[in-house]
């Protein structure tokens, strides 16, 4: 894992996924992000990642996309549909999955790289 240095990458399509935590007080997303990447991301703005790190934030998970055709072939065979284009993808992980955690964990159970950053700023 490493923090966030890099300015924001631009986002070409973006789905809303469901949170791990209860609440209001954070947001998830999958974005197919302008270089071609996946990211998935969680915001946390809760009183707790206040109180304990002393602002909100974040935790981006990115996938190069040299990865994306072994991604589409692992979701084809999760979802048992074809997966025709980036927004299928994006959708497919808004259907699949209970929340973006439980896409992180699937991703590292199928052995798809990804890169993990945290901003403590967010």
């Amino acid at each position: 894992m490493r923090y966030r240095e890099e300015p924001e990458p631009s986002i070409q399509l973006q789905v809303k996924l469901k949170s791990p935590f209860t609440g209001d007080q954070s947001s998830a997303a999958a974005s197919l992000l302008g270089d071609g990447r996946i990211q998935l991301d969680l915001y946390d703005f809760s009183d707790e990642a206040q109180s304990s790190m002393g602002n909100d934030v974040a935790w981006f998970w990115r996938i190069e996309a040299v990865h994306k055709p072994r991604l589409i072939e692992m979701l084809e065979e999760r979802t048992g549909a074809p997966i025709r284009d980036d927004q299928a993808l994006l959708e497919a992980f808004a259907q699949q999955f209970p929340h973006v955690h439980a896409i992180r964990d699937w991703l590292k159970e199928k052995s798809i790289p990804y890169e993990e950053i945290f901003d403590s700023w967010a």
